[in-house]
């Protein structure tokens, strides 16, 4: 992609970044700036007062060693360049967080051009990471994030820099990627009690055998989102495949965690305490459904039912 002038001279550019229009971004001349560090401002001064002193005195040594010192600094700007140039930079699958929970951003680092790289720095707000990369390496890189809010969550300006070899220049690239982050509610409890339709299953006499965690009633071809608690790992170790525990309770009756119960309290605070119904219900093996406005998820359990859910409370009320 082309930019004009005004682009290319833009302030923003050179601190947060082009936004990228790919999942990977090739580290090329483009996005590679180059600007002396506090040292090579230092070394600038000494060269400068190296070279006023030999002129003065006329000295042909202090010419040789002033112009050795500026020869080797610029030299450096080189191998600062080509520290990073070549690099492609991806960012990798980063699980869903918790609102005000640490979470991680995860990037994927490509060396394609047989050069080891030093002393690189990642550096995303205030949470920054070192690391060397080997020839023709790909490694990943972590840098912790802790969102606030929940909904997608935009990383902001991801920096690669570098002040190798000698420190005199600082090379950088700001980087942008279009990939958010799914952030979930934060788990509370209010102190709301999760209504439940078994007092009017009993009231209607009715008797319903499901699924429960009283009684073993047998063994179930194993599928994606069925809880791990339930593996027979007995059958699986005489290698006679993966199954899962069924169990039957009398009396039972689905979980329906309902916005409706939680009315009295503002968006947010609903939203939380659903939440924090959800990770319990999943953790105690209950079939529990969802009711928002307009959403309606069948009780279920499993960790693909889990995460549906999270993601219904995570996006509610997001256009």
């Amino acid at each position: 992609m082309s930019l004009s002038l005004s682009q290319r001279l833009s302030i923003k550019r050179f601190t947060k970044g082009e936004p990228s229009q790919h999942a990977s971004i090739e580290l090329n001349h483009r996005r590679i700036f180059i600007l002396p560090s506090k040292g090579g401002l230092a070394l600038g001064l000494v060269i400068l007062l190296m070279l006023i002193a030999s002129i003065n005195y006329n000295n042909s040594m202090g010419f040789v060693f002033t112009f050795l010192l500026a020869a080797a600094a610029q030299a450096s700007t080189l191998y600062s360049f080509k520290n990073l140039s070549g690099l492609s930079v991806s960012l990798a699958k980063s699980p869903a967080c918790y609102a005000g929970f640490s979470s991680q951003i995860n990037l994927r680092i490509n060396e394609p051009n047989l050069r080891e790289r030093w002393t690189i720095s990642a550096t995303h707000l205030a949470e920054h990471t070192l690391f060397n990369i080997e020839k023709n390496q790909q490694l990943a890189v972590s840098l912790s994030v802790k969102p606030t809010k929940r909904g997608w969550y935009k990383p902001s300006t991801i920096t690669l820099s570098s002040q190798f070899p000698f420190g005199f220049f600082r090379t950088w690239s700001p980087l942008l990627f279009n990939q958010p982050l799914l952030v979930y509610p934060t788990p509370l409890d209010t102190g709301v009690i999760i209504s439940s339709d078994q007092h009017l299953d009993n009231e209607l006499g009715r008797s319903s055998s499901k699924s429960g965690t009283d009684d073993f009633a047998g063994l179930k071809p194993y599928q994606t989102g069925h809880s791990y608690r339930h593996i027979n790992w007995k059958a699986l170790a005489a290698e006679k495949g993966l199954y899962s525990n069924e169990f039957c309770a009398e009396q039972t009756s689905d979980i329906w965690l309902d916005s409706q119960a939680c009315s009295h309290l503002n968006t947010e605070a609903m939203l939380s305490q659903l939440c924090y119904w959800v990770i319990n219900c999943e953790n105690d093996g209950l079939n529990y459904g969802l009711r928002l406005a307009n959403i309606e998820l069948e009780p279920s359990q499993g960790t693909s039912h889990q995460q549906l859910c999270l993601k219904e409370l995570a996006l509610y009320g997001n256009a």
